[in-house]
């Protein structure tokens, strides 16, 4: 499992928000998304962000990225839940016994499926806990994804350590 704003990290707060576009009927046999419900107000783990020994120090034996736990200093979540955030013994992977199915892991977890219709969207926050299992069907499971965040025009910074960066300081696209 993952929280997308691990990948796209904004300061001083987490403000992305990630579309998700059934193209096709999305169900457990086929790789359905799973949420954990309540997750969203948990901080955000761990940023994924370039390696400074490669990009600054210019030690090409370095990995280029690297993940960095991350202490999510923001005023907008449940301060509760996020001291208890550090219990996820399973970040970046799945939760044990979480395959193959019926996922009894993920259940045990708090997860719950999510299946849907194709043209449904479902939209989450960026710090929401979610995960898609492989399409072991004859089915197709195609989707659209989408992520936006907030901008300078909201006091919201790209963060400079993201690993995804535009070059020579230009900036996303605004919509």
């Amino acid at each position: 499992s993952h929280q997308d704003s691990t990948f796209l990290f904004t300061e001083p707060r987490q403000t992305c928000l990630g579309l998700w576009l059934a193209l096709d009927d999305a169900t457990i046999e086929n790789g359905c998304m799973w949420v954990r419900p309540g997750s969203h107000r948990e901080a955000v783990r761990r940023a994924f962000v370039r390696n400074p020994l490669y990009f600054e120090e210019g030690d090409m034996t370095q990995p280029h990225m690297l993940f960095e736990s991350v202490h999510d200093n923001d005023d907008d979540g449940d301060r509760d839940m996020k001291q208890n955030s550090s219990f996820i013994s399973w970040e970046g992977k799945l939760p044990l016994n979480s395959w193959p199915p019926p996922c009894c892991g993920l259940f045990e977890a708090g997860f719950v499926p999510v299946e849907c219709k194709a043209g449904d969207l479902l939209a989450f926050p960026g710090r929401l806990d979610h995960l898609s299992l492989a399409n072991y069907s004859s089915s197709p499971r195609h989707t659209f994804q989408l992520h936006l965040i907030e901008g300078e025009q909201s006091g919201v910074r790209w963060s400079k350590r993201n690993w995804l960066q535009y070059p020579n300081g230009e900036y996303f696209m605004h919509l």
